[in-house]
Order: C-alpha cells, then sequence, then structure tokens
C-alpha cells in the first residue's frame, strides 16, 4: 500500500516540478533570456523534483520494512515456546493513583500502539478510555488522547490488543472491537450463554465478562446462570471476530472469586478481591486438560483489587487497588 502511494506521489512531484520548470521558463521569457537558458533551469528543477521523489520514496520502503520487521518481532516475542506454569507472585509495585475505586489500566502487549503508551478506563460503567504517552506522562497527568466510545463499557476487564481495545457493551452478550486508530467499532463479537450482570465477581461492578491476552492471544472469561455458576473460558479469534472454543471449568462460584486472569494458556483464579492476604487458588491449563489448587499467595495491599490481567510482552499483572494502579512481578517454573 505505502509503495503504490509512493509512486503517485512520485508522479504528483514528477508533474509539480515539471509545472515549475514551465513556469520558469514563462517568467525568464518575460525577462527577455534566452531559450536555451530556460530549458537548462527547467530540467534542473525536474531533476530536484525527481531527487526528492527518489529520497521520500526511499524513505517510505525503509519505513514500511521496519514496521514489518517489528510486527515480526512481536509475533515471535509472544508466540515463541517459552511458557510454563506461574510458581509465585511478587508483591505489588504501586505505580500511580487514580480517583476511582474501581477501573482498569492497561498497555497493548503487540506494542502497536506504542511500548509504553498506558490506557486507562476507570469507574465500571462508562464510555470513556483515555490514552498516556508513557509513565511520566501519565504520572503528571498529561493526557495523550481521550476517546469516546459508541457504547458503554460493563465491568473493568477491557483489554486492549494491537490498535484494538476489547470491551463488554454494557448489560449485553457482545464484545465491541474498537479500533482505536480510527475512532470507529469494527465489530460485535457475541458471548452465546452469557447473562448480563447476572453473575459476576465478588468486587461486583458488572465484572461478568472479563477479556485477557496471553501468548496463545484473545480471551473472555465469563459466568453465567449454567455450568453452576462458574467459570467459562473462551478462545478468540481476532480475525473471524468469533469465539472458536469455550471450556466450562469447575471453579467456585464466579460470584465467589475475586478475579480470574490467563497466562501462557493456563486460567488462574484469586480468592479474594477484599482480603489483603489471599491465594490463587485454582488453575487449569487448556493445553493438556490438567487441573490443579496452585495455592500462590497473591496480596491485595490496598484492600480492594477490582481489576486482574496479565501482559504477555512484560510478564506481569496488572491490577487496580483501591484507587492504586500496581503491578506484580512473576516468577514461572523452569522449563
Amino acid at each position: 500500500m505505502f509503495r503504490y502511494l509512493s509512486l503517485f506521489l512520485l508522479q504528483f512531484i514528477l508533474l509539480l516540478g515539471d509545472g515549475l520548470g514551465k513556469s520558469a521558463v514563462n517568467t525568464r521569457m518575460k525577462r527577455g533570456l534566452s531559450s536555451h537558458h530556460h530549458h537548462s533551469s527547467k530540467l534542473s528543477i525536474k531533476d530536484l523534483a525527481l531527487e526528492l521523489a527518489k529520497k521520500h520514496l526511499l524513505k517510505m520502503i525503509l519505513d514500511e520494512q521496519h514496521d514489518l520487521d517489528k510486527a515480526k518481532e512481536n509475533v515471535y516475542i509472544l508466540e515463541r515456546d517459552r511458557c510454563t506454569n506461574i510458581k509465585s507472585v511478587g508483591k505489588p509495585i504501586t505505580h500511580n493513583t487514580r480517583s476511582n475505586l474501581y477501573g482498569a489500566w492497561m498497555k497493548d502487549p503487540l506494542g502497536i500502539m506504542g511500548a509504553e503508551t498506558i490506557f486507562t478506563m476507570e469507574r465500571y460503567y462508562a464510555n470513556v478510555i483515555q490514552a498516556f504517552e508513557n509513565m511520566e506522562k501519565f504520572k503528571a497527568g498529561v493526557v495523550h488522547k481521550t476517546y469516546s466510545l459508541p457504547y458503554y463499557f460493563d465491568g473493568t476487564g477491557a483489554v486492549v490488543y494491537g490498535p484494538y481495545l476489547y470491551y463488554n457493551r454494557a448489560n449485553s452478550v457482545y464484545i465491541i472491537k474498537y479500533n482505536l486508530l480510527t475512532e470507529r467499532m469494527e465489530a460485535q463479537i457475541s458471548v452465546s450463554g452469557f447473562s448480563a450482570r447476572k453473575n459476576h465477581y465478588r468486587s461486583s461492578g458488572y465484572s461478568g465478562m472479563d477479556l485477557a491476552v496471553d501468548e496463545q492471544g484473545l480471551w473472555v472469561l465469563w459466568g453465567d446462570d449454567g455450568n453452576s455458576y462458574r467459570l467459562h473460558a473462551s478462545k478468540i479469534d481476532v480475525r473471524k471476530n468469533a469465539v472458536t472454543r469455550t471450556w466450562s471449568l469447575s471453579t467456585e462460584k464466579m460470584s465467589h472469586m475475586g478475579n480470574a486472569f490467563v497466562a501462557c494458556g493456563v486460567i488462574y483464579c484469586i480468592d479474594e478481591y477484599n482480603s489483603k492476604t489471599t491465594t490463587i487458588n485454582f488453575a487449569y491449563d487448556t493445553k493438556t486438560g490438567k487441573q490443579w489448587i496452585p495455592n500462590i499467595q497473591f496480596t491485595n495491599q490496598y484492600g480492594f483489587n477490582s481489576m486482574v490481567d496479565y501482559n504477555p510482552r512484560e510478564r506481569v499483572l496488572y491490577a487496580w487497588d483501591y484507587r492504586r494502579l500496581v503491578t506484580y512481578p512473576l516468577t514461572f517454573e523452569e522449563q
């Protein structure tokens, strides 16, 4: 696409150079200069335009190759076989404080929206997402861009994945796929069996549909009045914009959980959201079907953790704990 655009620009600049040359010739003819001098001036302007166009075309081709190489590197980083089970969760590191008790914050794990860009969605029912260029700007409260979403969101389970924001459309069975570059909705993905606002995490806030990203792609964790109110995990094909497979898990009731997340294809459930010391008390490997009780200590330092999500690029957990925005370092088992 960029090359076709470049060729068009090349032709345009050449025509512009030709027009400038003719303009120069006419001007000099009026001044009584020789025809030979007019011709050489025309050629020099056209040649200059040609050189500029060549340089512009070369730069665009190099930029396109750089973007392609970056995309390939990102895919490699996220998809290479380096996944094992979580061994331990470190103490939370506090990065910032916001005014709202509930919320979600995240980065794009693919880096397409900027490796350091931070996104926030405050409250559990709203239609705004804000972007900050980096942590320094975030702490200073300097907003890079504010997006008004086409539909309100429910809960604190939204994610940014590439140039798209995925979130649960309020009081519905749909996941909205919103393009952050064009600022338009691209798709609505239906989650069959989901009952809006009927089953959610203990922290409430309409968090009955929880989007997640790991090394394998996009997931949604959700609850309904089937499966004894326990958790479901569904894999989403981001190209087809559809759920491709669903696992009905043998967890405790979703309404008894603090939160849940996905890492390396494993679903992890956290027992409490408001007890400062709790545990990851359930794990299920979607690759092997193995289920176990990891009994990994997890700290809700500020006593009200309304969001927990895994970032596969940084291999840490992001969380929103009583207005504080924190990350948890993770240790994985050795291969």
